[in-house]
C-alpha cells in the first residue's frame, strides 16, 4: 500500500514539476513576429544580461541556495522599472538582486513597427555558487 501511495505521489509531483517548467519557458518566451523585435541588452540577448547579473551579484548574501523568481519591465526608453522578486530563498538575495537589477544599464527598447513600446519579463535564476540558467 506504502508502494502504490509513494507511486502516487511521485507522478503527480513530476507531473507537477513539468508543468511548472513548462509555464515558465512560456513566460520568458519573446514575442515573434516579424514586425516586432525583442528588447536587447548591450547589443545581445537575455543571455547577456544573465552575464551582467552573474558579474554583479554579490554571492556571499546567498545564504541558501535556491531559485529566484524576477519580473520587470523593460520601458520605451529601456530602463528597467517595476522590479518584482516574485520567489526567493532569503531576503539578502532578494535585496541584492534588487540591487542590481537598479543597477542595470539601459536596455534597447522592443519595438513594433519601428516604435518602442514597453515588454514585462520574467526570469528564474537558480543560485549555487554561480548563475545557472534554466
Amino acid at each position: 500500500m506504502k508502494k502504490i501511495l509513494f507511486l502516487t505521489f511521485s507522478i503527480f509531483l513530476i507531473q507537477t514539476v513539468s508543468a511548472q517548467e513548462s509555464e515558465l519557458l512560456m513566460e520568458t518566451e519573446l514575442v515573434t513576429s516579424p514586425d516586432v523585435s525583442n528588447p536587447r541588452f548591450n547589443g545581445g540577448d537575455l543571455n547577456k544580461f544573465y552575464e551582467f547579473i552573474d558579474q554583479e551579484f554579490d554571492y556571499s548574501s546567498v545564504k541558501n541556495v535556491g531559485n529566484i523568481m524576477i519580473s520587470f519591465t523593460v520601458n520605451e526608453l529601456g530602463e528597467v522599472k517595476k522590479i518584482r522578486v516574485l520567489e526567493f530563498p532569503n531576503v539578502e538575495a532578494a535585496s541584492e538582486i534588487i540591487r542590481v537589477l537598479n543597477k542595470s544599464p539601459k536596455w534597447e527598447p522592443a519595438k513594433r513597427a519601428g516604435q518602442p513600446f514597453s515588454v514585462a519579463i520574467k526570469m528564474p535564476l537558480v543560485f549555487k555558487q554561480k548563475i545557472i540558467i534554466k
